[in-house]
């Protein structure tokens, strides 16, 4: 076997534990690949992300001990995971990636509000990217919609003084404010609110 090859196996068995919801067995074949043992492999380059698995299954520390093992998160890893720096690293180097959707069609910033990841979502922000990005999915939501199905009312500030739009609907044809009347997300409804003051 292709040792290229050979170097993803790991990953894929798990992702596989993950899905197979063995949190236990996913962090016992990380051990085993050993301090760096998944350096090198970046979320870039793969078809499913064992970070955003992890996050999506409600496994944080799951999801960080992957980062730690050596492996380089993408822009959406990084967002989910409020890792600024990383942010910071990428943006640098090329901006117009924060932008970009993922394969289920959500940007950075979608995932950042998910998160509660408020420097994440400040660097986000602070490189121009854009407040009103709408997801590549069926959704259509913006990041504003995001922060309202999350109720956090600290990613609602911080997208409205980016210039978020609170005006912008879903495919539902919902604005934030609708989305929280119906969710009853109270705090962020309250935040969307105080901004028509």
């Amino acid at each position: 076997m292709n040792q290229f090859v050979r170097r993803f196996e790991p990953l894929a068995a798990i992702c596989q534990a993950i899905a197979d919801g063995d949190v236990k067995k996913a962090t016992s074949i990380i051990d085993e690949q050993g301090p760096g043992g998944l350096e090198g492999i970046s979320g870039d380059t793969l078809a499913e992300s064992p970070v955003l698995m992890a996050l999506s299954t409600g496994h944080p520390r799951l999801a960080r001990r992957i980062i730690a093992s050596g492996y380089k998160p993408s822009a959406w890893e990084a967002a989910g995971l409020d890792l600024a720096g990383e942010l910071h690293a990428l943006a640098a180097v090329d901006p117009d990636r924060l932008c970009l959707c993922n394969a289920e069609g959500w940007a950075p910033l979608h995932l950042a509000c998910y998160a509660h990841a408020y420097r994440a979502l400040v660097v986000l922000c602070e490189f121009a990217t854009d407040p009103n990005v709408v997801a590549c999915n069926s959704s259509l939501e913006t990041p504003l919609h995001s922060a309202v199905r999350a109720d956090d009312a600290e990613a609602v500030r911080i997208l409205l003084e980016a210039g978020a739009d609170p005006r912008f609907l879903d495919a539902a044809g919902r604005s934030p404010l609708q989305l929280a009347i119906e969710l009853a997300a109270i705090g962020a409804g309250e935040m969307l609110m105080r901004r028509d003051d």
